[in-house]
């Protein structure tokens, strides 16, 4: 229970609260114009001071934290894990805050200042005893990612500013489902480890959905394909790599490769010119063996024959010519013969001289090209590692690609079971548990019903997306009953709460929550609170203007005036709440 809420400067006006219905009220002066509104007077400022002091997030130049307050520090005196206490923080020590009081008890104990010998938290420790003595949230939830957070669940009881106030389950608009899920099931006293475990295998397959949009988009080296298609990649550079493998192992290098090289080069030179030349001589020697063939002596006594045949006679001196001339012819072909068969023989003879040349040149190269083909040059060795350590390279990226592609199959499958899994526990859960959230449920009912004479409904639901909340009351639509069905899920909320160990008992609504609401509407609003928290010695705290007090629909015997803690006025600075005007950063 909040008691006070007071400042270390005199122009504050503290207020006091009590239990049930406690009201700020915003009057406007009589020589205020039509213009003026009431704007500045405290009214959000008093809901800040209480939310600073709860330990909200202090930035500088934003809230509180501004160059005009610099020297204030506020202090809320409230009953806090069955001690009542003062706290203390300061604008310019945001970080520190002291208080004063027993806090026997407590889980932690505050550390004593050296200097002042005060009993300080941080602001970290203090939302944590805030979150033990005001929601029995426990000091360690071990590395559970997702859970309850104290200064989202007070946001819920001390609701601030205009996006506070557009849904029951939100008190801001950037609140994310899971967090609208967790905290509102924490809340209600469902089990809030089912959004938070929801929550984390939905991280698991968004990382999934981004791995596989980057291979898609070709943005991972070496992942590009099916699992199929890797691993075709696989064996195919396997086998590369084992071949580049082999032949590596295999390898010699002879320290004189590029002159063995030029002896092959030589050899093979020389054989072809002994072959060729071979080649001309072979033909000579055919022609030479043809004409020998073709060398005879002429038929004796040819001519002379021919000459009696045709009746001429040769004296005997022609005939003697004759003889001559057949012994000078015989002489020509013999020596004719002579010639051919030693050319013949020389010939054949070279041939042959030549084919041993061709055939010891060709064993000669045949021992030269085993040691090209046993033995390589440096720079090929050097050419071979490179390529053996590139395909090694690629060969695991792909293996690698293709066992994060494999696990994330494996991945998608087991967070499909799991939530699978988590809906069914969750079900049972929430059936199990049918008795607490049906309070909250009916809780609600009562309140709408109270307001508008007909029930509403809150409605939750479980299933693969997690918790779904819905609210409801006859003639929603208008911005009024909008706010009332906050009203409504918060006063049953306050009433769940205070119903457990460590809960929560006090609800803090701005103004903004009666924007737009039907005077009678406004009226039963106070009065159920007044009631509710009346009977459960818990406390609401709202801020008003005057003008939208709806005196003529309050119920006979209410007073509402008795509830008022605070007039705040603006006729002067000092009827404001702080008691000074200064100006906001940007207004």
């Amino acid at each position: 229970m909040i008691h006070s809420v007071s400042a270390n400067q005199p122009s504050f006006h503290t207020v006091n609260f009590t239990t049930g219905l406690n009201v700020i009220l915003a009057e406007r002066s009589e020589a205020s114009t039509e213009k003026d509104t009431r704007n500045g007077l405290g009214k959000s400022t008093l809901i800040e001071i209480i939310d600073f002091c709860l330990g909200s997030r202090a930035r500088k130049g934003k809230g509180l934290v501004i160059e005009p307050l610099e020297q204030w520090a506020f202090t809320l005196e409230l009953t806090l894990g069955g001690n009542r206490v003062k706290v203390t923080r300061a604008v310019t020590e945001h970080n520190r805050i002291v208080v004063e009081g027993s806090t026997k008890g407590w889980i932690e104990q505050p550390d004593r200042d050296v200097k002042s010998g005060e009993m300080i938290y941080t602001v970290e420790r203090w939302r944590k005893i805030l979150g033990w003595a005001l929601f029995s949230i426990p000091m360690s939830t071990g590395s559970v990612k997702y859970k309850p957070s104290f200064r989202s669940l007070v946001s819920y009881m001390v609701r601030r500013g205009p996006s506070a106030y557009l849904s029951p389950f939100q008190h801001t608009a950037r609140q994310q489902t899971w967090d609208v899920q967790l905290h509102t099931a924490y809340l209600l006293g469902m089990n809030w480890e089912y959004p938070s475990r929801l929550k984390s295998l939905k991280d698991r397959e968004e990382g999934v959905k981004a791995i596989e949009t980057a291979i898609k988009t070709g943005a991972m080296e070496g992942a590009i394909g099916t699992v199929g298609e890797l691993e075709t990649q696989r064996i195919q550079l396997e086998q590369q790599t084992t071949s580049a493998k082999q032949a590596l192992d295999t390898f010699k290098v002879h320290p004189q490769y590029e002159s063995v090289q030029q002896d092959a080069d030589r050899f093979t030179q020389e054989i072809h010119d002994l072959a060729n030349r071979n080649v001309t001589y072979r033909r000579r020697l055919s022609r030479y063996q043809e004409s020998i063939k073709e060398e005879k002596p002429p038929a004796g006594m040819s001519l002379e024959r021919l000459y009696e045949e045709s009746g001429l006679l040769f004296p005997d001196a022609v005939k003697r010519s004759l003889d001559d001339v057949r012994v000078f012819h015989q002489r020509v072909v013999s020596n004719r013969r002579d010639f051919l068969e030693t050319e013949i023989t020389r010939i054949q003879k070279v041939i042959s001289e030549r084919e041993e040349q061709i055939k010891e040149l060709t064993d000669q190269r045949a021992e030269v090209l085993e040691v090209l083909q046993t033995h390589g040059a440096l720079q090929e060795i050097t050419k071979l590692q490179e390529r053996y350590v590139e395909l090694r390279g690629s060969l695991d990226r792909v293996q690698t690609r293709l066992r994060e592609m494999k696990n994330l199959t494996a991945t998608k499958r087991e967070v499909k079971a799991a939530k699978a899994e988590l809906v069914q526990t969750a079900e049972q859960d929430h059936e199990q548990r049918v008795g607490v959230w049906s309070e909250a449920v009916r809780l609600f009912n009562e309140h709408s019903q109270a307001l508008y004479k007909s029930p509403g409904r809150l409605v939750i639901d479980v299933g693969e997306k997690g918790y779904e909340y819905q609210v409801e009351i006859e003639r929603s639509g208008s911005e009024g009953i909008g706010k009332m069905k906050i009203f409504c899920f918060d006063l049953a909320v306050l009433q769940v709460q205070m119903q457990i160990p460590h809960g929560i008992d006090f609800l803090i609504h701005d103004t903004l929550m009666y924007d737009s609401v039907d005077g009678r509407q406004r009226a039963l609003a106070f009065e159920r609170a007044h009631e509710v928290t009346t009977s459960l010695g818990g406390q609401y705290i709202c801020t008003i203007n005057s003008d939208m007090v709806p005196i003529e629909d309050f119920s006979k015997g209410f007073d509402f005036q008795q509830h008022v803690q605070l007039t705040l006025s603006d006729a002067t600075p000092s009827d404001s709440l702080l008691g000074i005007h200064f100006e906001r950063p940007g207004k």
